[in-house]
């Protein structure tokens, strides 16, 4: 261990780590120095009494109703405007001055699928993973436009290398390799609750964690990932996440609307099911734009309705924004930098006689940063409303909502609806499945003179080569 480490470990009241250096072998020494090492020493001399001070249970400042958000279009005037935006997004994409981002870290584990989440089968015909759908998404509209869209896609230690293979086994599902750019999502330690000490998890590995979906920025200043943006033109980047197939890849009029409308981050949401459904919403505070976790948002505001019933906090987040690449990058290498929240929780730690203890309570603090913290530090942040039953479908539980089983009806029911807003007659019960090779959206449909059963059980639109 060099003296510069070995100084800033006594410094910090984290003495225990170097003992516990000391008692290994060269080789494993030298694995958990290395761990040691990559901890962002500068951010913990902070965050470490910020923890044990208590400000992670700091109140939250006043919460007023959105305004000025985009509420999908019922009047000629609004039609009229979203037609506009459209042909505006449409220009950008054929500019090629737009990238994508998905995160893409976690595991399917709540869903018994130990793998990256991407690779879970979702195709209501065909059993096609998250990853081909978003692929294919890319590949159809990068051929559309003639441009690279390149994808930027965060994993994470746990999901990095199965990703890659699984990838590179489906030939990247056509898409070309050389626009595709995996990188690792940062990682942050736990420390005690009472003592402020880094834990171990065993004796050569120190309790890390994920830093949280706004560790991007970070990210992809490490990977020099902001350079390849430039290199291919990026300065409009889509971002989503790995669990909604339904999401609308690039999406034209969010797009539009982000350019015309002069934003720096654009947010989409769907209104909410109903004041308790566990999400996010979009709301002033301090006078700024910002989310608000359905965890921080009082009963009484959750609640409120307007004169027509209405809830007043309605736009529920479903992780679907535009940014722009300059904001990014000023948030990853500026003097403002995205909050860290500090969270309470439950971590399994080595004890001093080196035996893994399973809290039954929370022990420890962890540090994250949001994606979304990025709103109220730019400049006119816009919010957009989509349907939830076109646009946001996740999976995210076994059984129930936001399960496989209603995530995969959600993709058929769209086909479906496809299908008939293209004048084909198609059963309810018929199970349908489009690869977006075929179709981005149902205009695309009416000029293919489908020779369709109406009382067929399935429906299957897929490449011939597929």
């Amino acid at each position: 261990m060099n003296d510069s480490l070995r100084d800033t470990l006594q410094e910090l009241n984290q003495t225990h780590l170097i003992t516990a250096c000391e008692k290994l072998d060269a080789a494993d020494r030298q694995l958990l120095e290395e761990q040691i090492a990559q901890i962002p020493w500068d951010e913990m001399r902070n965050l470490i009494p910020q923890a044990l001070a208590g400000t992670a249970t700091e109140s939250l400042p006043e919460i007023q109703p959105l305004e000025n958000a985009i509420r999908l279009p019922e009047s000629q005037d609004e039609i009229t405007s979203w037609a506009q935006a459209r042909e505006a997004g449409l220009a950008l994409l054929d500019a090629g001055r737009v990238g994508a981002i998905l995160v893409a870290g976690g595991q399917g584990t709540r869903l018994g699928f130990p793998h990256p989440k991407g690779m879970f089968p979702i195709g209501p015909v065909t059993s096609r993973t998250l990853f081909q759908i978003f692929f294919e998404q890319l590949l159809a509209l990068s051929n559309r436009h003639g441009v690279r869209i390149p994808y930027f896609i965060m994993t994470s230690d746990a999901t990095h290398d199965e990703t890659e293979q699984f990838l590179s086994e489906h030939a990247w599902f056509g898409y070309p390799p050389e626009d595709v750019y995996l990188f690792r999502q940062g990682t942050m330690p736990a420390i005690d609750d009472n003592t402020g000490q880094i834990l171990l998890a065993s004796p050569t590995q120190v309790a890390i964690s994920p830093d949280g979906h706004g560790g991007l920025l970070n990210a992809l200043q490490r990977a020099n990932l902001f350079q390849s943006m430039k290199h291919h033109g990026v300065e409009t980047l889509f971002y989503h996440q790995v669990d909604n197939p339904c999401v609308t890849m690039c999406d034209p009029v969010m797009l539009g609307f982000h350019s015309l409308r002069n934003s720096e981050i654009t947010t989409k949401v769907v209104a909410k099911r109903n004041a308790a459904e566990r999400v996010g919403i979009l709301a002033q505070m301090n006078q700024r734009q910002a989310i608000v976790e359905y965890s921080d948002l009082p009963l009484e505001l959750s609640e409120k309705t307007d004169s027509s019933g209405m809830l007043v906090y309605w736009a529920g987040n479903i992780a679907i924004h535009v940014m722009n690449r300059d904001l990014l990058e000023r948030l990853a290498t500026g003097t403002t930098r995205l909050p860290i929240h500090i969270a309470h929780k439950k971590v399994p730690y080595l004890n001093s006689e080196s035996r893994v203890i399973e809290p039954e309570a929370p022990n420890a603090f962890k540090f994250e940063r949001f994606v979304f913290d990025a709103i109220p530090l730019a400049q006119n942040p816009l919010v957009i409303e989509t349907s939830r039953e076109d646009e946001f479908n996740p999976v995210k539980n076994a059984e129930g909502e936001d399960s496989p089983a209603s995530s995969k009806q959600a993709l058929s029911r769209r086909g479906q609806r496809w299908l008939q807003q293209a004048g084909y007659d198609v059963a309810e019960n018929t199970v349908v499945e489009i690869s977006p090779l075929e179709a981005l959206e149902p205009a695309d449909l009416q000029d293919m003179d489908l020779n369709l059963d109406g009382d067929a059980d399935e429906i299957l639109l897929i490449p011939d080569s597929q």
